[in-house]
């Protein structure tokens, strides 16, 4: 498929959604801590893409929003339970959440946006084809 002359949705352009799912994801993930503070920018952050790719590439706003629920999923992949650690100067332990739901929910994210973004391209081949 050939891009239209007025079309800037390019690998650049679509990374905006990807940044600001990601940002929106993170804001709502910690939005007890420093959420409130991350929100504002990933709107603006979105409405910057939806301006500059004219809504095109906007599943990508899920996939970003994954990358910060697989991070948790990561950071608390020895949970749940508590986890006691050792070092040459002291130790400690933490609390670790279940990663299962995290996990979950971000590889849910990322299939359901590979569906979208797959739809809405063939729905565009379709309408292209028919004017023709």
């Amino acid at each position: 498929m050939t891009r239209k002359s007025g079309d800037r949705s390019g690998p650049g352009a679509l990374m905006l959604w990807l940044v600001g799912g990601a940002a929106l994801g993170f804001g709502v993930a910690s939005l007890p801590s420093i959420g409130m503070l991350v929100l504002p920018g990933a709107v603006l952050i979105l409405v910057a893409a939806g301006i500059v790719t004219r809504g095109r590439g906007w599943p990508l706003v899920l996939a970003g929003a994954a990358l910060p629920l697989l991070w948790v999923a990561w950071l608390h992949r020895r949970g749940p339970g508590w986890v006691t650690y050792e070092t040459d100067t002291g130790g400690g332990g933490s609390e670790l959440l279940d990663p299962v739901p995290w996990l979950f929910t971000g590889l849910g994210l990322l299939l359901l946006a590979g569906v979208l973004l797959l739809l809405t391209r063939w729905l565009e081949t379709r309408r292209t084809s028919q004017k023709d």
